[in-house]
């Protein structure tokens, strides 16, 4: 084997070498990559609706504090007025 033999074959198996890492690139690490950005976008959308879900729950509580405050009030001015129309006749 002389030297234009072996820079040939050098040359042909350092192509080859590319080639192959340019497959698994394509093949593996890509398909990983754009996993891992999706997942990522999942776990931002999960983040954001748990946040939502926390302030529709303070919220609700809050408006239902309110209505249980609103309904006991009302049953008082209810026996108010009860009491009125007892006394006007």
């Amino acid at each position: 084997m002389n030297e234009a033999q072996f820079m040939g074959l050098l040359i042909g198996c350092i192509s080859t070498l590319l080639t192959i890492a340019s497959v698994i690139v394509a093949i593996i690490i890509k398909p990983v990559i754009s996993l891992n950005k999706s997942i990522q976008k999942l776990n931002d959308s999960i983040d954001q609706l748990n946040g939502d879900n926390n302030t529709l729950k303070e919220r609700v509580t809050k408006h239902g504090k309110e209505i249980d405050e609103n309904r006991i009030k009302l049953v008082e001015h209810d026996h108010e007025i009860a009491h009125l129309k007892e006394k006007m006749k």
